[in-house]
């Protein structure tokens, strides 16, 4: 019974002057919901496929994400989604899931640090710069602000805000990536810094030198007994052109062997 009753939970809450408490538009709550879905579909998209910039998305990576609106409440206007963590045929999908939601928050918490965006984005493609893009875009043209709230059984939780006023700042950053080459590699060297409030690491490499990046918040707990130590970590590559032509190479952590 405990099993079957395991779930992840969204709240999503819209909230600004056009919004009246427990009443809102078709297009306002459109553009919220399914801003929401294409981003996590694209995040999926990345994770469990590959990074891509266009195409379908594979069935078996939108299942994944597949929640439902189960509720609404007043504050303004708010929706509950929930997604069971256990399914027949899809057991491994409930960590999966937790490793998407967590880097969606990880994107979505990066609203005042225009280079850590750019860092935690650039793994996951264009497709993901883009449906962010396209989501910020319908809530600045509705004048709305997001709170999401997510929590599992296994205690994860995580909260952020899009606030309407963040949002240009936002959108200016994403505009600068025109293009994103991601590349899988796997890096021996030695792990000399790991900082979980700014989710980043250090490692030096032979013929790399001093290695910067980012991880999720786990992955990095995960590795703290390996400080100073040597180890082989599996890393995700991207080098990202802006359109002025700038390059710059992003690391982030996927695990440690």
């Amino acid at each position: 019974m405990e099993a079957a009753a395991a779930k992840d939970t969204i709240t999503m809450r819209i909230y600004g002057e056009s919004v009246q408490k427990g009443k809102i538009s078709s297009r306002t709550l459109l553009a919220a919901l399914s801003g929401f879905q294409s981003m996590l579909d694209s995040i999926a998209n990345a994770i469990v496929h590959s990074p891509t910039a266009r195409g379908k998305i594979p069935d078996r990576v939108k299942s994944i994400t597949a929640f439902e609106v189960v509720g609404t409440f007043a504050g303004s206007f708010g929706l509950v989604l929930e997604k069971p963590t256990e399914q027949p045929g899809f057991a491994a999908t409930d960590t999966e899931l937790n490793g998407i939601l967590s880097e969606m928050f990880t994107v979505l918490e990066s609203v005042d640090d225009d280079e850590q965006l750019t860092s935690v984005i650039t793994p996951l493609g264009k497709r993901t710069v883009t449906h962010y893009r396209e989501w910020l875009d319908g809530l600045q043209d509705s004048g709305v602000n997001l709170e999401l709230d997510w929590k599992n059984n296994s205690a994860n939780s995580r909260r952020m805000h899009l606030v309407k006023e963040k949002t240009p700042n936002i959108i200016s950053t994403l505009d600068t990536i025109d293009k994103i080459d991601n590349e899988d590699i796997t890096l021996v060297g030695i792990l000399t810094g790991i900082n979980i409030r700014s989710r980043s690491f250090e490692m030096i490499v032979d013929d790399y030198g001093l290695v910067k990046g980012h991880a999720l918040p786990e992955t990095l707990m995960g590795a703290l007994g390996n400080m100073g130590k040597e180890i082989s970590a599996k890393m995700v590559k991207s080098i990202s052109f802006t359109k002025a032509g700038i390059q710059k190479t992003n690391w982030h952590l996927s695990s440690i062997d």
